[in-house]
């Protein structure tokens, strides 16, 4: 079997002129491009005089070879099997540029679907907390609209009267007689003797005129000594 691990070198940039058919053997260095151009033939008519498959071959030092005779013109430099394997050489360049770029893209599409994916679950928890927030606060401005509603105008009385009987028992008549008194249900009311301040002019609250605060108050005072605070 033939076979040739070529050497792409050449001779120089000359032409040769070949005549007669000779055999020729193979010295230790020559491949079948060198030898068809020192014969002035073409590789195609060396190879198909001596029935050589391009595709697997190999010559050794003393294979012989037939020459056939041929009068054409050779431009020695002109080298097929070279430029076989440039453009070999080149389709699998493009062919690996060409994957190269299919798994950049792969990988920037990824990345791309990997940020929107995250910006939507960004988006989706701030619209949650600001929905938390907006309903809290809603929450809270209610409770508050409901608390100035009950602890305002002719709603004053009933409020802090009804948490008063909860809270401790005593009767509504009571607890309106206690307030009346010390502050005219002026929840900013204050002593000026004293520090005592508010509805039932209680001396614990540091003068807060929040109205839950001095209901607080007054049934800490109450459960700690009963009427006694307001000498009852």
């Amino acid at each position: 079997m033939l076979a040739l691990v070529p050497s792409f070198g050449f001779v120089s940039a000359s032409q040769v002129n070949a005549v007669a058919s000779s055999d020729y053997t193979v010295q230790a260095g020559d491949n079948l491009w060198n030898i068809s151009r020192q014969h002035g033939i073409s590789l195609t008519t060396l190879t198909k005089a001596n029935n050589i498959d391009l595709n697997n071959y190999v010559i050794l030092p003393g294979d012989l070879l037939h020459v056939p005779a041929s009068n054409i013109t050779i431009t020695v430099g002109d080298n097929p099997i070279a430029d076989a394997a440039k453009k070999v050489a080149a389709q699998k360049a493009q062919e690996a540029a060409a994957q190269q770029a299919a798994a950049k893209a792969q990988q920037e599409a990824q990345q791309k679907a990997a940020a929107a994916a995250q910006a939507q679950q960004q988006a989706a928890a701030k619209a949650q907390q600001e929905a938390q927030q907006k309903a809290a606060a809603a929450k809270a401005q209610q409770a508050q609209q409901t608390q100035t509603a009950a602890t305002s105008g002719s709603d004053l009385k009933s409020y802090v009267l009804n948490k008063m009987v909860a809270a401790t028992g005593q009767s509504a008549a009571t607890w309106d007689y206690i307030i009346t008194r010390e502050s005219r249900w002026q929840s900013n009311a204050q002593n000026p003797g004293s520090t005592a301040h508010g509805l039932f002019q209680s001396l614990w609250i540091n003068g807060s005129d929040d109205i839950d605060v001095q209901i607080a108050d007054a049934i800490r005072l109450y459960n700690a000594d009963g009427m006694r605070p307001w000498a009852l």
